[in-house]
């Protein structure tokens, strides 16, 4: 198709020639549109935001399952990811958000929080005064850190208290954030995952409190977050 080789050469008057012959929504082998292919050549953001404003369909999703945002997502490439929230991208998944684009772009917290139209997203950077408070907790004894637990009252503090935890440490403060209020499914999962819930549920037998505590920890988990047994 005379769109993918323009977006090859990098040339954006061929691309616009071939804009009135091609099918925009034409995919390549891979299963790649056009908006596909300018990501993964990494070709200037115009020819993305050129082809984007012509009405194509950013949803169509290539070989590898993945739409545009995705793919955006998975190359970083937080301009694309710009283009497409400002055109009115769908954030929104119908089974939560643990399949939503926010949730995968959670390792690339600068991308995530483009993505904030998510029902069920926060904000993933923090502050400065965020950050020295949740190393402070993450780095003091369980007594000190128990009582100044309360001031992690926020979904952005309790995710980031939970990715930064010790789990060699007592299990105690991660008991309290999943019973928090303001405890999302998002941090939920990443307990269920760092903790190795899958792990722990397989378990025949338990062989100590340590065990019981993470088992215990475990079924709460999925009783109050009972979406995380679908994902």
């Amino acid at each position: 198709m005379l769109l993918f080789e323009a977006i090859k050469n990098r040339s954006m008057a061929a691309l616009e020639a071939a804009a009135s012959a091609d099918d925009l929504n034409g995919q390549d082998k891979f299963g790649r549109t056009p908006l596909h292919y300018i990501i993964t050549q990494k070709a200037p953001m115009e020819m993305f935001a050129f082809i984007l404003a012509k009405g194509v369909d950013p949803q169509l999703e290539d070989k590898l399952g993945l739409t545009v945002l995705e793919k955006a997502i998975k190359f970083g490439n937080k301009q694309a990811v710009e283009l497409l929230v400002a055109h009115g991208i769908e954030q929104d998944h119908p089974k939560g958000i643990t399949h939503t684009p926010w949730f995968k772009a959670r390792h690339h917290p600068e991308i995530a929080d483009l993505l904030l139209g998510a029902k069920g997203a926060f904000r993933l950077t923090l502050t400065e005064a965020e950050r020295e408070l949740v190393d402070s907790l993450l780095y003091s004894e369980n007594e000190e850190r128990m009582a100044r637990l309360h001031l992690l009252y926020t979904p952005e503090l309790l995710h980031a208290y939970v990715l930064g935890f010790n789990w060699d440490d007592d299990l105690e403060p991660i008991e309290a954030i999943v019973r928090h209020p303001e405890c999302r499914e998002a941090t939920a999962y990443e307990i269920y995952d760092l903790a190795d819930g899958d792990y722990w549920l397989e378990r025949e037998r338990i062989e100590d409190e340590y065990e019981r505590q993470y088992i215990a920890l475990i079924r709460y988990t999925l009783e109050r977050f009972p979406q995380l047994k679908h994902t």
